[in-house]
């Protein structure tokens, strides 16, 4: 798989846009799935004139410094490990100030399968994430120094603020729903909640052993993941938000409509 480090403008918010970095011209980057086992081999190529780009696997147990190191503009880099913990994990450009990579736009989410399957699932694949900066003529205006000083105006499942609330995510009704979230951050964390359900089980980095069971709430902190599972046992129109509330309101919140 190849992954491109450019910069792309995306679509915050209705009016609101903002020139990215991103990798694959998507934030988050497209979503990698792979098997417990698997030898991973992900080619990083640098189309960005500006900036050095790199590649931190959250699933990879490797020495950093041989396998994310910097890929210059205009080159490019093959990062290789073996996908030995199953779960979901970050994956993020790692290269300094990484505040500034990230809050730019530059992360997505591997989901590594376990050996042994997972019961079927309808499968929903979230990663929150925030932007910061003043909004001028419709852009907004992210900044280094602002990721360091400013609160985030936006917070977002997906890469747009509330995206999903004119958009339901579909999900049946006495089957079960299974959620991969990833709280890219750069800095907050996450409560993410269903309105109006309780899992039957999360599971921290998507670790089955480690699973906790009749959960209504669950804090999944920035660069963490979390595999959510549950029935939606009624039709209808369930909210899902991050339930620290003054990041709902600022876009962290969504729905999944049953049946």
């Amino acid at each position: 798989m190849t992954l491109t480090a450019r910069t792309a403008t995306v679509r915050l918010a209705d009016g609101v846009r903002m020139r990215a970095w991103t990798f694959s011209g998507r934030v988050p980057g497209p979503t990698i799935r792979v098997g417990e086992g698997d030898r991973v081999t992900i080619t990083l190529r640098n189309a960005d004139r500006m900036h050095v780009h790199s590649l931190d696997f959250h699933a990879a147990e490797v020495a950093p410094d041989v396998e994310f190191g910097d890929v210059l503009p205009g080159r490019s880099r093959v990062v290789r490990f073996v996908a030995r913990r199953p779960g979901v994990f970050m994956y993020h450009c790692g290269s300094g100030p990484v505040l500034e990579h990230i809050g730019m736009g530059m992360y997505g989410a591997i989901v590594v399968e376990p050996a042994v399957v997972r019961s079927p699932a309808r499968e929903v694949v979230l990663v929150q994430s925030e932007f910061t900066g003043p909004v001028r003529r419709g852009w907004l205006r992210p900044s280094y120094a602002a990721f360091q000083t400013q609160a985030p105006r936006i917070v977002a499942f997906n890469g747009r603020t509330a995206r999903y609330v004119p958009h339901p995510i579909r999900v049946p009704v006495g089957r079960p729903v299974r959620i991969y979230l990833v709280d890219a951050g750069p800095t907050l964390d996450s409560a993410f909640h269903v309105v109006g359900e309780v899992f039957d089980s999360v599971q921290p980095d998507g670790n089955q052993a480690f699973a906790l069971h009749s959960v209504s709430t669950q804090l999944v902190p920035a660069g963490g993941g979390a595999v959510f599972e549950l029935t939606f046992d009624h039709a209808g129109r369930y909210p899902f938000v991050s339930h620290q509330f003054r990041w709902a309101d600022a876009g962290a919140v969504g729905i999944f409509q049953a049946g």
